[in-house]
């Protein structure tokens, strides 16, 4: 399993333990430390009824030399007292309830489970009390961060621990099931059964020299299952799938302009699809379909690619339909948990008139298990009521069949149908209907994970059987407070449930009227269009006061900055930031709330920056700091801060100290930091070229910071491109299989097309494909270097376009051009240019550029190559990579047939290289050349 997967499989699982109740993580953590210590132990925590007992301690051994403890408190690593003498008074009673049990010196061990997860700083305050430096060598503090690896590690190496864990964790449970599409590809539902007949169908049309297939049927008859069984069974006769939602594309539009609907990021299905043989399935389609309709992917087709569409649209008439078959006897005895020799009569008649809809199978034995349910009575009770069999879509038999739910599920599966939106991101649900309700429903199948990360749905005909009234308003309403719970901070989770029920929020908006500002109006200037542009202008003039709320001031605030960037004038700008700084200044010295202190001082940092006040908007974000010392962004400012043009060397020793303390916080536990702060941190790391020196030395470190980049494209977040330009801008060449690695992990890289991304990352995008290629050349992966920079190449031809170029965009797609093969484009993009912006980077392409151009340019290529040296030589930032300068004198003397030079050049390149690497390499082609 791939390492940033087993890391999004572990963040899930810290998520799932935060919600444990007291039973839940005494159970578990009684088996995780029976399993850790290799032997039974004693658990006295809960009585016979399974509720929390006291008078004695949770867990012990039978010497009582090992103790256990649990709690699903909250604040449990939190302390009183002043910050230089912290009191933990939860953990020290814990310390004392364990020592006292065994009586004497006391247990060698105890552990200490909590649910709840230590912040960064607790562990060197908790190691200076009295307690903690005492008993340091016994005390064994596992947090929920901690539990959630033990957990995962104990499930892979003990199948009998993973059908434990999976009963408290069902998140985990479809992980663990699933791991190898995390992501991208649905969960199979629990207990799905392969079924030939189905399979066979789909293969034989396929078979019979159809590229498409457009499987119907009713809602509930296995179509989902269907394709995804039809994925798996072929993952190794196509080297990619793709899988997008039918509410993804509008069959009036090109596949390649998809956007993903459901929070993840856009897809270019067209040039995913003709890169190579591809398996492309659009999952419940509500349009019909026609062969034409899929004209752009003729060159996948000629690959052998397919398409398999999902639909309840029936089209009998048209070639490319296929009715899904209904499920055979046995798979439908498979499927309900029985078997040909074990199965009564009355269950064979329930099979004979139900195998039209595998969902209802699967329910009737989900419930049968679950809830303890005689799957007799079910069947009896159901072939009872002829008008329930009569019902051809199956939702009069899906609302029976729920029924015998327990009443607080079946209400909270109510809740969700009644809000008309069948999907929603997973730690908001847990909010909305209750955490053990969330839990109930997903043990059940009936709450199941959608491809985009982090987002569960119901099918669509349990939530028509059971929906009873539909109601918005309390959705939106509890959206809101999910928002609030988290100060307004735009988490992945807060920002997936705004995309998901935007339409929603916007209707309600409307609804509402003129009315204060709330945090609806903050919600709807994190979505991109036109209500984001209209109602900035409405409120960014709007003055503040410290009566306002906390929505009311971020919502302002982020419309003054959206409005910053259509002031085009720089200087213009720079006095807007300065005007905001001090308006920003001002509201602080009032009587405000802690919340609001911080977001202002935050905003002051930030529009210091700006405009160009570096050391001020320095003592801004050290203010920060002090009142919240582990906000890991506000490191990220100060590490942005110094990497400014001209900032003075407190600034830029600040910078660097924060940059190496976000980078031990990402080290000591990659998943502490939030991604998008990780992101923006390797984005800005190039600027501290001594730090990004050290890591390459750190092989560990840098597959950590590799994880960075695979974990935000599954997540789908808007800064991948600039920290994996950084990325392999840096370690590239001494890491390249590692670039490889992530290349290959997210294949939408090969098709991305620049239409789909915002213009500003246009160049990081174009620099990270050609960086990528480069790697994937060097590790001898040919095609997929070729994909990479085809890719690339798409995006250099529209950054080209432009009437002038700047210095960094110039090199990036000469870079480019030349790697693929079109030096005279990149002699074009280079004179674009401004003359004033030439520099050494930019020659140095010129150079290998006129290279290619053939012998009659070889001239002006050592020309360049001289020019180039001669500017690098006195440029500070250069000097660690002179070496690459000699190098290319040695291959323009080399075209000349100056063999004196070359050797001179090369002697040269190899006596100022400093990485072990690349000297290496010279010091052969020396050699070789010498010989011959």
């Amino acid at each position: 399993m791939s390492e940033h997967i087993k890391k999004r499989i572990v963040k899930g699982l810290i998520e799932e333990i935060s919600c444990l109740d007291a039973t839940g993580i005494e159970l578990v953590g009684h088996n995780y430390i029976s399993l850790r210590e290799n032997q039974p132990l004693i658990h006295h925590g809960l009585n016979k009824d399974y509720m929390p007992s006291g008078y004695t301690v949770d867990t012990f051994s039978d010497d009582s030399s090992i103790v256990g403890e649990y709690s699903a408190e909250k604040g449990y690593f939190d302390y009183s007292g002043k910050k230089e003498a912290p009191i933990y008074s939860k953990i020290n009673k814990d310390v004392l309830h364990a020592l006292g049990h065994k009586g004497g010196s006391g247990p060698d061990k105890i552990y200490l489970i909590s649910n709840q997860e230590e912040n960064p700083s607790f562990r060197a305050k908790f190691n200076s009390t009295n307690i903690g430096q005492e008993y340091a060598k016994r005390i064994i503090i596992i947090d929920a961060r901690e539990l959630a690896k033990g957990v995962y590690e104990q499930s892979i190496n003990n199948p009998t621990a993973a059908d434990f864990y999976k009963q408290y964790f069902p998140t985990f449970s479809q992980n663990m099931d699933n791991y190898e599409y995390f992501g991208k590809l649905p969960n199979a539902c629990d207990g799905y059964v392969l079924a030939e007949e189905v399979f066979g169908a789909v293969s034989n049309h396929f078979k019979n020299g159809n590229s498409i297939c457009v499987l119907h049927g009713i809602s509930g008859s296995g179509k989902t299952q269907a394709a995804i069984d039809f994925v798996r069974r072929n993952k190794l006769t196509f080297p990619n799938y793709i899988w997008i939602g039918g509410e993804d594309w509008n069959s009036d539009t090109s596949l390649s302009s998809v956007q993903r609907s459901r929070g993840g990021a856009p897809v270019n299905v067209a040039g995913l699809f003709n890169s190579e043989k591809s398996i492309l399935v659009i999952d419940n389609f509500k349009t019909g379909l026609e062969e034409n309709n899929f004209e752009e992917l003729k060159a996948g087709f000629s690959k052998g690619g397919v398409v398999l569409v999902t639909s309840q649209i029936s089209a009998p008439q048209s070639l490319i339909y296929l009715s899904i078959p209904q499920f055979s006897i046995d798979s439908a005895l498979a499927l309900i948990g029985e078997n040909t020799s074990s199965a009564s009569a009355l269950c064979r008649e329930f099979i004979s008139r139900c195998r039209f809809s595998p969902l209802i199978l699967s329910m009737t034995k989900k419930l049968g298990y679950e809830q303890g349910i005689d799957k007799e009575t079910i069947y009896r009770e159901i072939l009872n009521e002829p008008e329930l069999i009569d019902d051809s879509s199956g939702a009069s038999i899906v609302r029976k069949i729920l029924s015998g739910l327990p009443p607080s599920s079946l209400e909270a599966l109510k809740k969700i149908a009644n809000t008309g939106i069948n999907s929603h991101d997973i730690e908001f649900l847990r909010r909305f209907v209750g955490v053990l309700k969330c839990n109930s429903l997903q043990k059940l199948s009936i709450l199941v994970p959608e491809n985009t990360t982090g987002v569960f749905r119901i099918h669509d005909l349990i939530s028509i059987a059971v929906q009873d009234e539909l109601d918005s308003s309390s959705l939106v309403s509890s959206i809101e407070d999910f928002i609030s719970s988290s100060a307004g901070d735009m988490t992945p989770s807060v920002l997936r449930q705004i995309h998901l029920c935007s339409e929603l929020i916007l209707n309600e908006h409307l609804r509402r009227g003129y009315r204060e500002i709330d945090w609806l109006h903050y919600s709807l200037l994190q979505l991109e269009g036109d209500i984001k542009i209209e109602l900035h202008k409405e409120i960014y003039e709007i003055t503040l006061t410290e009566n306002d709320s906390l929505q009311k001031i971020k919502s302002v605030i982020d419309a003054r900055e959206i409005h910053s960037y259509t002031i085009d004038d720089k200087e213009a700008r720079k006095s807007y930031y300065n005007d905001c700084a001090n308006l920003y200044g001002k509201l602080l010295q009032k009587n405000i709330s802690e919340n609001i202190q911080l977001e202002l001082l935050h905003h002051i940092g930030k529009s210091l920056r700006r405009s160009g006040m570096y050391p001020e908007a320095l003592e801004s974000f050290n203010r920060l700091l002090y009142l919240k010392p582990e906000w890991h962004a506000t490191y990220g400012q100060v590490a942005h801060l110094g990497t400014q043009h001209g900032v003075n060397k407190d600034v830029k020793d600040a910078g660097e100290k924060a940059m190496r303390t976000l980078l031990g916080y990402i080290q000591d536990e990659l998943l502490s930091v939030p991604l998008r702060v990780s992101l923006a941190a390797l984005a800005r790391l190039r600027s501290y070229s001594q730090i990004a020196r050290e890591i390459n030395e750190q092989q560990d470190l840098v597959r950590k910071l590799a994880d960075v980049i695979s974990m935000s494209a599954l997540e789908g977040l808007d800064q991948f491109y600039e920290a994996f330009v950084s990325f392999t801008s840096m370690f590239g060449y001494k890491h390249s299989m590692t670039c490889v690695r992530i290349a290959e992990s997210i294949p939408e890289l090969i098709a991305i097309p620049p239409n789909q991304i915002e213009k500003r990352q246009w160049a990081s995008a174009c620099e990270a494909l050609t960086n990528s290629s480069v790697a994937a050349e060097r590790e001898n992966k040919k095609r997929l270097a070729k994909l990479l920079i085809n890719s690339a190449l798409s995006f250099a031809d529209e950054i080209s376009d432009y009437e002038q170029l700047n210095s960094f965009d110039g090199r990036c797609v000469a870079k480019t051009y030349i790697l693929g093969l079109k030096p005279e484009k990149a002699i074009m993009a280079i004179m674009k240019v401004p003359q004033k912006e030439v520099n050494h980077w930019l020659l140095y392409e010129k150079a290998k550029a006129y290279l290619e151009l053939g012998s009659s340019h070889y001239a002006d290529a050592l020309s360049s190559a001289k020019e180039c040296f001669s500017s690098a030589k006195t440029d500070q930032k250069a000097s660690a990579r002179i070496s690459i300068y000699h190098d290319l004198l040695s291959s323009c003397y080399m075209k000349l047939g100056d063999n004196e030079n070359v050797t001179k050049e090369l002697q040269e390149a190899i006596k100022n290289c400093s990485n072990e690497k690349y000297k290496g390499e010279l010091e052969i082609r020396l050699n070789e050349f010498n010989k011959c």
